[in-house]
């Protein structure tokens, strides 16, 4: 007969496993919003500044899929054909949507940008981006997983989620990143992502990323060159074979640390987040 700590385990898990599914329903900047891409709708959909996806029910992509091509933009990802106009050191938020009770997963938060070059976003191909990393956070603050407050373990993403509102058949949650003031200006592929760590334990830790067509403008001249998606995350690594079930004090934010053209001051540290000793060029 199960305990019922593991009885407990096993409920949050299941309740987690649904919260977690959505998508980017639009950014927002200086005011303006952009929609992102609909997955069930029957409208034309070229001004999506989102790159489209076929997973049905907009579920993860899977730790077996982190070298392969889905855990650039999603899975079967292909380019939007719009692009939001954003200056840089400007603000955007991202706005995710799910129909049953908003982005819960406890996990980082991660961002990267990569240029899409003379192709142009619209039409680049996704296997040939180079990504550096502009904004991570994970855990916030350690302690017991209290699922669902988190207010003993708090996690990027369960912090965010604490503003969830309710928004038509569903809710939104929305996660905000600054771009770099000195980039270079031009059209770049803002990559979205948040990790679910609920089920890490068991080697099923769940990564939703999506990407978003920028059209950055500034007098920036700096452009970090960057590393391939599919080299960021190895299944053996630390931040995504882990336990958060239990009383977690520290946490390794996987793939490559936060490139130097982000300030200093932009960057947040904690004392318990760890960085990964394996770092990739950025």
């Amino acid at each position: 007969m199960p305990t019922f700590n593991a009885a407990l385990l096993a409920l949050a898990i299941s309740a987690t496993a649904v919260l977690g599914h959505g998508h980017v329903r639009r950014v927002v900047v200086d005011g303006v919003t952009y929609p992102g891409f609909e997955r069930w709708s029957n409208q034309n959909q070229n001004n999506a500044v989102t790159w489209h996806f076929t997973t049905e029910d907009e579920g993860p992509v899977l730790v077996s899929g982190l070298n392969g091509p889905d855990i650039i933009c999603h899975q079967g990802a292909t380019n939007a054909q719009a692009s939001i106009p954003v200056a840089a050191g400007s603000q955007l938020q991202v706005v995710r949507f799910n129909t049953i009770g908003g982005y819960e997963h406890p996990g980082p938060e991660i961002h990267y940008l990569a240029s899409c070059g003379d192709a142009g976003c619209a039409q680049v191909d996704k296997n040939i981006l180079r990504f550096f990393k502009i904004y991570e956070k994970g855990l916030v603050q350690g302690g017991m997983a209290d699922s669902p407050q988190w207010n003993s373990q708090k996690w990027a993403t369960t912090e965010v989620h604490k503003n969830v509102q309710p928004e038509g058949d569903g809710f939104i949650d929305t996660f905000t990143v600054k771009i770099p003031q000195n980039i270079k200006p031009g059209p770049y592929i803002l990559r979205h992502e948040v990790l679910g760590l609920h089920k890490a334990h068991e080697g099923n830790a769940e990564f939703y990323p999506q990407c978003i067509n920028l059209e950055i403008s500034g007098s920036g001249t700096e452009q970090p060159q960057g590393a391939p998606a599919t080299e960021f995350y190895h299944s053996s690594d630390p931040g995504i074979v882990t336990n958060i079930w239990v009383d977690l004090q520290s946490y390794q934010i996987p793939g490559p640390s936060v490139s130097s053209i982000t300030s200093k001051r932009e960057i947040i540290k904690f004392s318990n987040i760890k960085r990964h000793p394996r770092d990739l060029k950025h």
